[in-house]
């Protein structure tokens, strides 16, 4: 007697909170801001490759025993997998956005204070705040009041330049700006 006939053709539900889960930890990680990724990312993401893998093999047993709704639903973690290690900045860009997002929402209060606190000096206002990384890769918060850490290098002005100096955005490996969190507030990617 064929199993299709003693089993429902059901969606399999576990592969949707299975991405979710795993997701949601790259996103804790990184606004625990332990290491930077990729380093965070591997141990998740070689159970998101176990889960996928687990996955595959139970959609091609579904679709090998005539059940094609649970087939699908179990092959979408696997897609999802492949998405991720096709494009990792989809999965890997987002979880590090929300990430930023959160870890300044957390101090933003005690960030504004600080920003108030500076003194005016007729320039605009600069200042960073070292989040964590991983040796050779970190993150900043910066608050810039002239937004020149999102223009290249060559539209930087000589002032602006000065004012970095001494900060993690002098870093001879660049940085890369990963978040704008809005009111001049930045989440940076330093190579140091």
């Amino acid at each position: 007697m064929a199993i299709a006939t003693l089993s429902p053709d059901r969606p399999a539900i576990w592969p949707v909170p299975a991405a979710a889960v795993l997701f949601a930890g790259l996103v804790l990680v990184d606004t625990a801001l332990e290491w930077e990724p990729p380093f965070d990312a591997l141990a998740l993401l070689a159970l998101w490759c176990g889960a996928a893998m687990a996955a595959a093999r139970q959609a091609v047993r579904a679709r090998r025993d005539g059940l094609p709704r649970r087939a699908l639903s179990l092959a979408l973690l696997a897609l999802a997998f492949l998405v991720m290690v096709v494009q990792p900045r989809l999965v890997m860009g987002g979880a590090q956005s929300l990430a930023d997002h959160l870890h300044f929402a957390q101090g933003r209060p005690s960030y504004l204070a600080q920003v108030r606190a500076l003194a005016d000096t007729g320039e605009p206002k600069l200042l960073v705040w070292g989040w964590g990384g991983f040796i050779v890769a970190s993150t900043s918060l910066v608050y810039d009041e002239s937004d020149e850490v999102t223009l290249p290098p060559e539209r930087q002005s000589a002032s602006w330049k000065a004012r970095t100096e001494h900060t993690d955005l002098a870093c001879p490996y660049g940085y890369r700006v990963r978040t704008e969190l809005g009111e001049h507030f930045y989440a940076v990617g330093v190579g140091c």
